[in-house]
């Protein structure tokens, strides 16, 4: 009679490049799937299991820790879940033309253990027989209620889409995982997500409707990504500066006056959200200029002198707001962020301690 039990390797990438690191990471083993949890926790938070790599012949990130399930008479061991850059990754050897499909064991265990553990992401396998030999063919990474077979292990989880202010959506969180809620001046909050049905979901403590999350986080100016972003995901971003140094005498002034004079120490950030699709300069100028623009009450009407930044596919562009129109002034942007982290730093170290 066949034994049944789970496994965990902490780093499989210590294994994969022996030469690398000191010692490879051993194999745990565990007889119920909650010592297995509470040591996936453990380790599920590592910086490692965070790290950015990519195999460049596999054009895909390698495994850290990965999970699955082990067994004895007769022998085999199957992956299940594999962390790649911060995102669980089913691993779909279970149905491979290899797998004993006469087991049905390995399925229970394995639903089970996505159930507890949760997936994200899946590359799937295609396999075909030609000329007396199993052919491979890797699918494209998608997410994994894209695939074609998610409700065979994955019909237990929980997903919550969030959506940009108009309506599209900007990425998707499992139940247990975290969003964080970055601020115009850098404090941050992570939010456990729990979704409630298809249109609301809980955010940290509070029920919300994701739609009016979505606007409520655009009119008083909050970022919201997921704390582990996935491929895919909508990450661009809208930031404001104003200057906000008493005295400063380019405030309001026009670009030909101001470009010898700018100095990043003289800004402040005072406005960041998710950047709304199809949103050009001239529509955030109308909208931070209208009587009913965002943060109407805590920062000043855009004007001139004003920098506005955005993120568009990981591309970050600064615009200085002139008389009449825009002008680049991306080279500012090193000195911005620079300005903009020290100040976080000095307000952390002057927090009182609790």
């Amino acid at each position: 009679m066949a034994e049944y039990r789970y496994y965990l390797i902490p780093d499989a990438m210590t294994r994969a490049f022996p030469e690398k690191f000191e010692k490879q990471t051993p194999t745990e083993f565990f007889d119920n799937i909650a010592d297995l949890e509470k040591r996936y926790h453990q380790l599920r938070e590592m910086p490692y299991n965070n790290e950015r790599t990519w195999n460049e012949r596999a054009r895909f990130p390698y495994a850290r820790l990965v999970v699955g399930i082990d067994r004895q008479n007769p022998d085999g061991a199957v992956a299940i879940i594999q962390v790649r850059n911060g995102v669980n990754y089913l691993c779909d050897d279970y149905r491979g033309p290899y797998a004993d499909g006469n087991d049905a064991q390995i399925p229970k265990m394995a639903k089970k253990l996505v159930e507890v553990i949760g997936v994200d992401r899946v590359r799937p396998h295609t396999y075909t027989q030609r000329d007396g030999y199993t052919w491979v063919q890797v699918e494209k990474d998608m997410h994994i209620t894209e695939w074609l077979y998610a409700h065979e292990l994955c019909s237990g989880l929980q997903f919550t889409r969030f959506l940009n202010r108009d309506g599209r959506e900007l990425f998707q969180v499992r139940d247990g995982q975290r969003v964080i809620e970055t601020n115009a001046d850098g404090t941050k909050w992570l939010r456990a997500v729990k979704n409630i049905d298809v249109t609301h979901a809980y955010v940290g403590h509070y029920g919300c409707h994701i739609q009016q999350y979505a606007d409520a986080n655009f009119k008083f100016g909050c970022y919201v990504t997921p704390e582990h972003p996935q491929p895919g995901d909508n990450l661009d971003k809208l930031q404001i500066y104003q200057v906000t140094k008493g005295g400063c005498e380019y405030r309001f002034m026009n670009y030909a006056y101001s470009k010898s004079r700018i100095h990043a120490a003289d800004y402040s950030s005072v406005y960041i959200a998710n950047l709304p699709a199809d949103y050009d300069l001239d529509r955030c100028f109308q909208e931070f200029n209208a009587p009913n623009r965002p943060l109407r009450y805590h920062m000043c009407s855009l004007s001139t002198s004003d920098i506005v930044v955005t993120t568009k596919n990981g591309k970050e562009t600064a615009y200085y707001v002139d008389s009449i129109g825009f002008k680049d002034v991306s080279h500012l942007l090193p000195e911005l962020h620079e300005v903009e982290a020290q100040r976080q730093k000095e307000q952390v170290q002057d927090e009182p301690e609790r």
